[in-house]
């Protein structure tokens, strides 16, 4: 029962090295603040293909939402369920 009783050194080190720092090097400051929303866009994106074809495939993705939506599988949202009552509340009037 002589055995080690979590006195005296740590059984476990920490080496800093091993993340990228060297002995006696200034650590990096905390940051307090947190990063921007939005990275800066150095680069314009491409603008969006418009055609035929592509107005089909919106037309078809919206139907497939749609169908999804309806059938007795799909799980809403309170906040779903209460723009459905409103909406329909106010077709009614």
């Amino acid at each position: 029962m002589a055995g080690n009783k979590g006195r005296g050194r740590a059984a476990y080190t920490f080496n800093i090295e091993a993340v990228g720092f060297s002995k006696g090097e200034k650590l990096p400051d905390a940051v307090l603040k947190p990063p921007p929303l939005f990275p800066d866009t150095d680069y314009k994106p491409v603008p969006l293909k418009t055609g035929e074809g592509e107005e089909y495939m919106l037309a078809l993705k919206q139907e497939l939402r749609e169908t999804m939506k309806r059938m007795p599988y799909f799980i809403e949202t309170p906040e779903e369920r209460q723009d459905i009552e409103r909406y329909s509340k106010e077709i009614k009037a």
